[in-house]
């Protein structure tokens, strides 16, 4: 899904069909729209995620599974290479740059 915020489009998952949206891509978004990169440390990022997880209604069953292959099954890498090196950037599925909505506040 595309959201224009201005002059620049952004992505975001379709939340109402987030079954069909590759676990990659959102991992993709929640972590790139809390402004962490590729180089952010690993550790970092699992603690996001279960933070996330924690606040998050939508998002708490994808976040699980994403976790479980990260910890459980050492996938990390494997999803970390569609961060982009600038904040709010991720690399989709389908191999398009995309940039998302600022929710670092979150």
């Amino acid at each position: 899904m595309i959201n224009v915020d201005g002059n620049k489009i952004l992505y975001s998952p379709d939340v109402k069909n987030l079954d069909k949206t590759p676990s990659r891509d959102i991992f993709g978004y929640l972590i790139a729209s809390q402004g962490l990169t590729i180089h952010t440390a690993p550790l970092d990022i699992v603690e996001k995620l279960f933070q996330l997880k924690k606040m998050s209604t939508t998002y708490t069953s994808y976040i699980s599974v994403i976790l479980d292959n990260i910890v459980w099954n050492g996938d990390l890498e494997e999803y970390m290479y569609i961060l982009g090196d600038e904040p709010y950037k991720f690399i989709t599925s389908e191999g398009e740059l995309v940039d998302v909505k600022d929710l670092s506040w979150i």
